[in-house]
């Protein structure tokens, strides 16, 4: 049984300042089944208890505080930055990436001394990342700028609309079913990847006793997704 060995994502914020149309964000704010915003305080610390563990554990590999959303929105993310990084360690990467729409000087410092290890740049608005590329070098923080949305763009397994789609060609193996990784959500859900944003394959909360106990297993966008799923997994899948 697959359970949740990796906390990849932190989901500090479920909305953002841009609304890409080959990005889900613009959907995710408008489904039924998301309160869009910034992750809470309970949720957040209680996203620790379960991060804390896993490190302990000695299962936990680097965690992303970013998601669906744009992470510097979060009014308390050099802070939660800090808390992050302090229970991950020396040995476990933490990072983010952002378009850079908010990135100024003072918090590109506060991210440096809260020890954070990398920042990526998406491209989404290219003047905005240029100057944020700038601030953060200034500073001795560096990621990588990010050209997925331009060289392996893809249709969130399927969930986009077919004007906005473009062609899958390439194939990568899917890690979170393999390896028990877990994206937690703004509002503390638990999915196996990120590109659920309609938490349709979610296998718990961060509330949740027995969280470690929780099966992960394939669900619906499985059949949809472009990555490539090995068969012995996709036989378990609910009905």
């Amino acid at each position: 049984m697959i359970t949740l060995k990796t906390i990849t994502t932190i989901e500090l914020s479920s909305i953002c300042n841009l609304k890409c149309r080959y990005c889900v964000n613009r959907l995710l704010v408008k489904h039924p089944a998301r309160n869009a915003g910034i992750m809470s305080d309970e949720i957040f610390n209680k996203s620790m208890v379960w991060l804390k563990l896993l490190c302990e554990n000695g299962t936990q590999n680097e965690v992303n505080i970013n998601g669906t959303g744009e992470s510097c929105l979060d009014p308390n993310l050099i802070k939660r930055a800090r808390i992050v990084k302090d229970i991950a360690g020396p040995d476990r990467r933490v990072g983010f990436c952002t378009n850079g729409l908010n990135m100024t000087y003072e918090m590109a410092k506060g991210l440096r001394d809260s020890g954070i290890d990398y920042v990526d740049l998406s491209i989404h608005s290219p003047w905005h990342t240029r100057k944020a590329l700038g601030i953060l070098s200034s500073v001795g923080i560096f990621g990588v700028v990010a050209f997925g949305a331009i060289m392996t763009s893809h249709n969130w397994a399927g969930q986009l609309e077919p004007e906005n789609t473009v062609d899958i060609n390439y194939k990568m193996q899917c890690d979170p079913l393999i390896q028990g990784m877990g994206y937690i959500s703004s509002e503390g859900w638990l999915t196996p990847c990120c590109y659920d944003y309609r938490l349709l394959g979610a296998y718990g909360h961060v509330n949740d006793k027995d969280l470690l106990n929780k099966e992960i297993k394939p669900y619906k966008l499985c059949k949809t997704c472009h990555q490539a799923i090995p068969g012995y997994i996709l036989r378990k899948e609910a009905a």
